[in-house]
């Protein structure tokens, strides 16, 4: 058994050391913005064409309109996923040895 908690804890002090060298803008831009977001616009975008049709005259809209927002979303979530794991990593007891 792990010396942490909850699975959380377990991850963030194991695998949060060295996502957290590479930089804070490389995990939002990499991971929030462009395999979040990506992944998001992607998934619309098929359910989207499925449920209208690809010849329908407005998907070009939507896609266009869903873009820009699945991107903003998976920003927001780099974000936030950064600002929490910072946290769980600074409360975890060995996060007080190695600042």
């Amino acid at each position: 058994m792990s010396r942490y908690g909850p699975r959380a804890d377990r991850w963030v002090a194991t695998h949060w050391p060295a996502i957290r060298a590479r930089g804070r803008w490389r995990f939002v831009l990499l991971r929030g913005l462009a395999l979040w977001g990506g992944l998001m616009f992607l998934g619309m975008a098929a359910l989207v064409a499925f449920r209208l049709g690809l010849q329908h005259p407005r998907l070009p809209l939507v896609l266009a309109l869903a873009l820009p927002l699945c991107l903003f979303g998976g920003l927001v979530w780099g974000l936030l996923t950064w600002f929490f794991n910072e946290r769980i990593f600074r409360a975890l007891p060995t996060a007080k040895n190695n600042p």
